[in-house]
């Protein structure tokens, strides 16, 4: 049987260009309860015509209560996100569900050594976990993959806990990796292979990292992934 999601009105109060093709929107929804997991994401429903229904993953943590946020890669084709890219504002409204999805942080895992391996927007379920957890005790390790160093999403933030890899078009001042991540990376960078590992980007590369993991020993309990393809 499907969940029936509530839908009930948010506003924007608040839009940032955080990257050249990345806007962070922070919506406000009140003094109602509003629940969800580190990980989870959201539909979001305007009033436009024809497809009116985006699925965006919220990249704040459950702490921060009264609104969440949505850090939302633009789109030649995807209404909801030509929508909030080209004509919200600030004070728009739109309407959400609660938080969905199979893939987030559980509890059980929050005192065991973490590994994010993340691919382009694949880093936004890895956002909310990362703002839940309590670094001193637990501080997680992240691989973060981006086709160029423009593209990395809150970098200041992550940086002391990420290692940055730039396929494509680097800069001349670009000191970080340059490589597919994979086992090699993982190695070099002395990673605990006992962790959690959580790995969101394209098929490809959670294709590749999942059967590498498996085949290094990693149990296949340990390895977490969400097929959206």
């Amino acid at each position: 049987m499907t969940k029936h999601f509530e839908i009930f009105k948010a506003s924007i109060t608040s839009i940032i260009q955080e990257t050249s093709k990345i806007k962070v929107f922070r919506l406000n929804y009140g003094n109602r309860k509003f629940s969800f997991i580190p990980g989870q994401w959201i539909d979001l429903h305007l009033a436009i015509p024809g497809k009116n229904i985006g699925g965006y993953t919220i990249v704040s943590a459950p702490s921060d209560l009264g609104y969440i946020d949505l850090a939302i890669r633009e789109s030649l084709n995807h209404p909801v996100t030509i929508f909030l890219h080209n004509e919200a504002n600030i004070g728009s409204e739109v309407m959400i569900t609660e938080g969905q999805g199979k893939f987030f942080l559980q509890k059980e895992f929050l005192n065991s050594p973490i590994t994010f391996i993340a691919g382009g927007i694949g880093i936004t379920p890895f956002l909310s976990m990362f703002r839940s957890l309590d670094k001193k005790k637990n501080p997680p390790k992240i691989f973060y993959s981006i086709s160029t160093e423009e593209d990395i999403l809150f970098k200041n933030e992550l940086n002391p806990y990420s290692i940055f890899t730039a396929t494509k078009n680097r800069n001349s001042n670009w000191s970080g990796e340059t490589s597919r991540i994979n086992l090699c990376l993982l190695q070099k960078y002395q990673t605990n292979f006992e962790s959690h590992f959580f790995i969101c980007g394209p098929k490809l590369m959670i294709e590749d990292l999942v059967l590498e993991l498996k085949n290094y020993g990693v149990p296949k309990e340990k390895i977490h992934f969400e097929k959206w393809w």
